[in-house]
């Protein structure tokens, strides 16, 4: 079936032909014609399958150039998606006189978009925030809209849109078309289809393969604390020419970052926190080649157009197995070969199933690579070079050497040891470098090995406390001035913390940090002895322990004394331990 099959105007058919689509999509053969006809459209497929074009078409098809008022509304869950949106409007329309499309959202000024809203355009894309506002406002008004279009209406729903998509529904004409395009048909969207649609024609594209096979899918087992140098280090064996990284929140973007920053490499972020034109110059400098990596939240997962990426990393695995799929595709397209490698701890191995259950693909798993490997990786590069380089240059000796007296095998060598060494970044140690750390969960055997290289010490405050990893490993690494790399696993529970440290730091921490202050609290820190010295001591009925004795929290100064829930009614000893309700016990995982 060709374009000119499904009764669109000779104007849109030559801009089709302009853009070099050649023959619809699935989902634009089944939702053009019924959206010519007047029709609700309920299209539920898949990112990347082509509906952008199944409904802007019809939308464009609808618009009467000679009524300079908005007509067309499209809602889309993200600032990128509505600009992308707009864009294939307007390439859509170049031979439609008069007909062009605003992009509306929020984190942008408000003139621009006022300035084309009060000229008149009939075609307006936005995020249901702005539009609500713009509404409110009676700014962007709606009594000539005929046709209302929402575009990942489950990605609306998923970021907590549903009362603004209400209250724009209710402000719109009641005699209008509604075109409705989700990946899913969850209760809520069925709901939602209840409340705007009319009698819609249901269309349904089966998803395709999930994965291609010029994807590689790998993944490393690698400590959190340890991720920032690992990602250095395939960057630096030149496994990343061209990098998108994900992680889930904007603080961890930040922090990669920061880290790859400080070692030099090209590198930006992209989230939600960043206004919108600093956005749109950090995804033009990364289309341009100007950036080595980007790093981003799954903002940039949907609707984005990136291409020649050729590896994913997932910094932390996406919290839903549909999202790992939309990261990863960003690699690996139009028959190119890509790499998506995803860092896991030992709690994501849950996660990490369902993910492989969902894409029906076991993802290879592989060591980290350690600083041997990656120096060894440089020097094959260089050598490399040296070669390719040697292939174009004359064969005489350059004038300063002429007079040199050694053998040219030795100058030779001793070039080779300079260039190592000025181009290469000093690696820092991480856990994973040293041999005698246990094997990865996914490939140790059952028989263990021997824990004589670290020491588990332990911390009177947990989760109860609020206590996060990162405010572990700070108080270490600031205040007990030991090196880098000497952490292993952090274990948080309810009203302890358990740490892996290297043997050497163990005395030194337990030393320096016998008491110390930890988010407030005074805290103490010991290497962890397991069961009470004396299990035969009596216990008092009131602190019944499991083998640890009674926990003391005190909130260290300026912050005010807590008395106990024993203690209200008495007056307070000055040696009454904050938080004496409280017993000190191992949970079980």
């Amino acid at each position: 079936m060709t374009f000119a099959e499904l009764g669109i105007s000779p104007e849109i058919l030559e801009a089709i032909d302009v853009l070099g689509f050649e023959e619809p999509s699935p989902i634009q053969q089944q939702a053009i014609p019924p959206a010519l006809d007047g029709k609700d459209v309920v299209g539920l497929s898949h990112t990347g399958s082509g509906k952008t074009l199944a409904f802007t078409i019809p939308a464009l098809e609808r618009i009467d150039p000679g009524l300079q008022e908005l007509q067309v509304l499209c809602l889309a869950p993200t600032r990128e998606l509505a600009v992308q949106i707009s864009r294939e409007v307007d390439k859509l329309s170049i031979f439609l006189e008069g007909v062009k499309a605003v992009p509306v959202y929020g984190g942008a000024s408000f003139g621009p978009q006022l300035a084309a809203l009060r000229r008149g355009v009939p075609f307006a894309v936005g995020t249901p925030g702005r539009v609500m506002d713009l509404i409110e406002q009676g700014e962007l008004r709606t009594d000539k809209i005929s046709m209302l279009i929402l575009d990942e209406a489950d990605e609306m729903l998923d970021m907590g849109f549903s009362e603004e998509i209400d209250r724009i529904v209710a402000s719109l004409p009641q005699q209008r078309q509604t075109l409705f395009f989700s990946a899913t048909m969850s209760p809520a969207i069925r709901a939602l289809l209840g409340q705007i649609s009319t009698a819609p024609v249901e269309i349904s594209i089966e998803r395709p393969v999930l994965t291609v096979p010029t994807c590689e899918q790998v993944v490393y087992e690698v400590l959190f604390s340890s991720r920032i140098e690992v990602l250095s280090r395939l960057i630096e064996m030149g496994r990343m020419r061209r990098g998108l990284v994900f992680a889930n929140t904007k603080r961890v973007v930040d922090d990669i970052v920061d880290g790859l920053l400080s070692r030099g490499y090209s590198v930006d972020r992209l989230h939600g926190d960043m206004p919108q034109t600093l956005r749109e110059r950090v995804m033009d400098s990364y289309r341009r080649g100007n950036l080595k990596v980007l790093v981003a939240t799954d903002i940039a997962a949907r609707g984005l157009d990136i291409d020649d990426v050729d590896v994913v990393v997932n910094f932390e695995l996406p919290r839903e197995p549909e999202d790992y799929v939309h990261r990863i595709g960003r690699t690996a397209r139009a028959g190119k070969h890509g790499k998506a490698i995803s860092f896991i701890g030992r709690r994501d191995f849950s996660l990490l199933g369902r993910i492989e259950r969902f894409i029906g693909t076991r993802l290879q798993r592989e060591k980290v690579m350690t600083a041997d490997n990656v120096a060894q990786a440089r020097r094959e590069a260089l050598v490399d070079e040296i070669i390719d380089q040697a292939k174009k240059t004359e064969t005489e000796m350059p004038e300063e050497l002429r007079d040199v007296e050694l053998p040219v095998t030795q100058i030779a060598r001793a070039m080779f040891e300079l260039l190592t060494r000025r181009d290469s970044r000093e690696l820092q140690p991480i856990p994973e470098d040293r041999p005698a750390r246990r094997e990865p969960v996914f490939s140790r055997n059952t028989e263990g090995k021997d824990p004589s290289d670290t020491v588990t010490l332990f911390l009177n405050a947990g989760k109860m406390l609020h206590i996060r990893p990162k405010d572990v490993a700070g108080l270490l690494y600031n205040e007990g001035g030991i090196p880098r790399g000497s952490i292993g696993d952090i274990r948080i529970f309810m009203k302890h913390t358990l740490v892996e440290v290297s043997r050497d730091v163990a005395e030194l921490l337990t030393t320096q940090l016998a008491t110390c202050s930890l988010c407030g609290y005074e805290v103490n820190v010991r290497e962890d002895r397991g069961a009470a010295e004396n299990p035969q001591a009596p216990r008092s009925n009131k602190y019944r322990t499991s083998g640890r004795g009674r926990e003391n929290y005190r909130r260290s100064s300026p912050a005010p004394r807590r008395r106990s829930s024993t203690a209200r009614n008495s007056t307070p000893s000055p040696k009454k331990p904050f938080y004496s309700r409280f017993t000190r016990h191992r949970e079980h995982e």
